[in-house]
């Protein structure tokens, strides 16, 4: 993903600088311009890497979309690595103006749901799909979305 947005909204990273720590209060999201950010979750004090992300992806819009606290840490992966940053304002507005972006963040969102799911029915899969019908059931349940 590409947004062009003035540079007042980007910021520079350095390598193993943490963007922001599970379980915290997000009002940013975060669209990486050049480098790479870890994310990762910490279970049980096992810290468990979910992905690295790169140049186009972007991270941190759970937490503007359904106002919970962060799902997982962030990291910088790369000296240099520069992140467009957008508030909960200026995200609210891409989506309404730019179906395009609305578009982009559902279906990352789809996507990443579904690779989760691929990941958990494989160590579990009976209780994975009892989850997953769960998960569905709860999004129908969410119409104001």
């Amino acid at each position: 993903m590409k947004i062009d947005l003035p540079e007042e909204f980007t910021r520079t990273y350095k390598k193993s600088e943490v963007v922001f720590e599970e379980n915290s209060h997000g009002d940013e999201m975060y669209v990486i311009s050049s480098g790479k950010v870890r994310i990762s979750t910490n279970s049980s004090g096992e810290e468990f890497e979910l992905a690295t992300l790169e140049a186009g992806d972007f991270f941190g819009e759970m937490s503007l979309v359904d106002s919970e606290p962060r799902s997982a840490t962030a990291t910088v992966a790369e000296d240099n690595t520069c992140l467009v940053v957008l508030d909960k304002d200026k995200f609210l507005q891409m989506v309404s103006q730019k179906p395009d972006f609305a578009l982009t963040v559902i279906h990352t969102l789809c996507h990443r749901i579904r690779e989760i799911y691929k990941r958990y029915s494989s160590v579990n899969p009976q209780k994975a799909t009892y989850d997953y019908q769960k998960l569905i059931t709860l999004f129908a349940s969410h119409r104001h979305l």
